[in-house]
């Protein structure tokens, strides 16, 4: 009767923990795409910290909510914000996320300056200095910013210079640049999600669910259980002991008996 109880404890707290509503797992992997060519990856959840234009056609990937207007996003190696109402999630992972392995080279005789922001304004905005020709830059993205050249461009690309074991982030003049590689449109297709995205931990609800990868799940399945097998443990180890003493004591007697019985015999001789 022991046994069938703790079983059904067992059981009762297992089907509990595994039947508990389930929201998407935190492990799930969510991307929006770029459907116009003028939307900004942020580096703060605000119109004031625009970064560079993402290629059109290509991909975000969603991290969480920050806030009611943006998305917590990545877009290559790079971690901030998009406005929700700029990008369109999607159900599936991309083949082609990001527009990557885009090349360009400074064509400027005294090299070019790499600066925090699209503007010339104040030498304290300057990053480093790409030498002339230099190729080993990462390309990320179009920001407009000032024309340092009267009546010519106001495109600054945002990139990563890559110096030996350093690298460094910011702006060149795209007029003092050439040979960028075409960014091809990409062209998968993928369905349009329509129902939330994330759940909010703020206030949860009646129906409000755990959110926990599988290594957690199981972590807290075993948790559950042990306290189960303690109890089993601790049912059935004093029954064994005092079995055993049982048995000692009877092994005892039955000792005892026989040599009662051989002295007996001994006394009749």
């Amino acid at each position: 009767m022991k046994i069938l109880l703790v079983i059904a404890l067992i059981l009762i707290n297992i089907f509990t923990f595994t039947n508990m509503p389930a929201q998407a797992s935190s492990d799930e992997i969510i991307y929006a795409r770029i459907t116009t060519n003028n939307v900004c990856f942020y580096s703060a959840p605000s119109e004031s910290s625009a970064l560079f234009y993402i290629p059109n056609s290509y991909f975000v990937q969603l991290l969480d909510n920050a806030g009611d207007e943006f998305y917590s996003a990545r877009y290559s190696d790079l971690f901030g914000y998009v406005k929700k109402s700029e990008v369109s999630p999607v159900k599936g992972n991309p083949i082609t996320p990001y527009a990557e392995k885009i090349s360009f080279r400074v064509i400027s005789l005294n090299g070019l300056e790499l600066r925090s922001v699209p503007k010339s304004t104040s030498p304290f905005e300057i990053v480093d200095n790409v030498p002339f020709l230099e190729t080993d830059l990462v390309y990320y993205g179009t920001m407009l910013g000032d024309s340092l050249v009267p009546e010519c461009t106001n495109i600054w690309y945002y990139c990563k210079y890559l110096d030996g074991t350093r690298s460094s982030m910011g702006y060149l003049y795209s007029l003092f640049c050439d040979k960028l590689t075409n960014i091809p449109t990409n062209t998968e297709v993928l369905e349009i999600r329509t129902e939330p995205i994330f759940v909010e931990e703020e206030n949860p609800g009646p129906n409000s669910t755990l959110n926990f990868s599988s290594p957690t799940q199981i972590l807290i399945v075993v948790a559950v259980c042990l306290p189960c097998l303690l109890i089993i443990y601790l049912l059935f180890k004093p029954t064994k002991i005092a079995n055993k003493e049982v048995e000692a004591k009877n092994a005892k007697t039955k000792k005892i008996k026989r040599l009662k019985r051989s002295d007996y015999y001994e006394i009749d001789d």
